[in-house]
């Protein structure tokens, strides 16, 4: 009789937690923010910063409200061919769900990348200067080589 009594009492027990998690379940927050994008004319370059990249976007949540100040930058990615960069986006509200978007803009790849390679070469051999006929004159020494011989 005794084991019948705890059986039914631990029986109880258990619906009782079952249908209070189910409750918790049902209340909690499973909507995932949402991005408002304004239109924003910007040149991604190398002096963009993340505040820039941010400027113009908004978030909301359903339950959080305001998300704005929580966006973080993920990556840009630079596209060469299409001269642009892809900029994604993350936000979380605070039951942590996530929402993930990207926005493209047109991109300086000249300046994000730098000088050329004959610019980095002469500044790296500033007494180096390069003749027509592709011979390397060395003011230092008075000499010069082809570029065609082997070393």
């Amino acid at each position: 009789m005794k084991g019948n009594i705890l059986g039914i009492f631990f029986t109880m027990l258990s619906g009782v937690l079952i249908a209070l998690i189910v409750i918790a379940y049902g209340r909690s927050d499973r909507q995932e923010p949402e991005f408002r994008f304004s239109a924003l004319n910007l040149m991604y370059d190398s002096t963009t910063t993340e505040s820039d990249l941010i400027a113009g976007i908004n978030a909301y949540d359903s339950r959080d409200g305001d998300l704005t100040n929580r966006i973080v930058v993920e990556k840009v990615v630079l596209n060469r061919e299409a001269e642009t960069a892809v900029v994604y986006y993350a936000v979380a509200d605070y039951s942590g769900n996530v929402t993930k978007q990207s926005r493209v803009f047109p991109a300086d790849i000249k300046d994000i990348e730098g000088e050329t390679e004959e610019e980095t070469l002469e500044e790296m051999y500033p007494n180096l200067s390069f003749g027509d006929s592709g011979e390397m004159y060395s003011s230092a020494e008075g000499s010069s080589a082809s570029l065609d011989e082997e070393y």
